[in-house]
């Protein structure tokens, strides 16, 4: 004779695995984040098995301390774990094979990053083959207006959708070639358009060119993108545009893998 399911759910619990996931749950609704007291207070635990919770989850990067105002958040990693969730072919599945190949042609670091709101993400990289790379753990953010997967996917998207985000970003100036007028970056999206990739002349960072394209699904809606990064030295100016080409390809190629049919 079999057990009820109410039973069998109760025999197979794991109770601190069970109230880890009501930490996270309770923390999904909260932007603005939970003190230690108020996560206690909110799930009836205790003090000790909060703590110890809540500290476990922070340890391995799910959760995220502000040491001011004691508010504990979700982590980037969440984040990017929910975005790679989505679809049942992430991105990420999709992607990851085009990006080694496109690092093995090019020798660069390979990102790819998806707009969230006001800031981008980055959900996965590639190492460079060179010795010197730039590494960036992936949920990472970014700023679209110093980033080139910020250009790639603000010039593609529908204009007024493209608008209403600019109207909420600070054109915060990070080196001498960050650009600080909406009007320039304007111009800058509309040429990004025409040539079908993005640059990044040591806009964020001194000294860091990147050069990339968007990803397009099925619909044509630009859901993320593909860029390389590398020291000024490797990457100049004078080839810009012929590694531009490259990986505009590239990123087509995981477009195509997400159902775009390029025109």
């Amino acid at each position: 004779m079999s057990k009820p399911k109410e039973v069998l759910k109760s025999e197979y619990n794991v109770p601190n695995l069970e109230r880890g996931l009501m930490v996270i749950e309770i923390l999904a609704t909260k932007k603005d984040g939970l003190t230690l007291a108020e996560i206690t207070e909110a799930l009836d635990l205790t003090k000790t098995t909060a703590f110890r919770v809540v500290s476990t989850l922070i340890f391995k990067n799910y959760l995220q301390k502000n040491e001011t105002t004691k508010k504990i958040t979700l982590s980037r990693k969440m984040l990017t774990l929910g975005i790679s969730a989505m679809n049942e072919q992430s991105i990420v599945e999709m992607s990851i094979d085009v990006m080694r190949a496109l690092r093995d042609e090019l020798k660069e670091s390979v990102m790819l990053g998806v707009l969230l709101d006001t800031k981008g993400t980055i959900l996965e990289q590639v190492s460079s083959s060179y010795p010197v790379k730039l590494f960036v753990e992936p949920g990472t953010q970014f700023n679209l207006h110093s980033s080139v997967g910020g250009k790639s996917i603000l010039a593609f998207l529908p204009k007024g959708e493209s608008n209403s985000i600019l109207k909420k970003i600070s054109l915060t100036k990070y080196t001498k070639n960050t650009i600080t007028s909406k009007k320039e970056f304007k111009e800058t999206l509309a040429l990004v358009k025409q040539n079908g990739y993005a640059i990044d002349n040591g806009e964020d960072i001194q000294g860091i060119h990147c050069i990339g394209a968007p990803i397009f699904n099925e619909s044509g809606y630009p859901v993320a993108a593909l860029w390389i990064t590398a020291p000024h030295g490797r990457l100049p100016h004078e080839e810009f545009h012929k590694k531009g080409q490259i990986v505009a390809n590239y990123a087509l190629e995981i477009s195509v893998k997400l159902g775009f049919i390029s025109q």
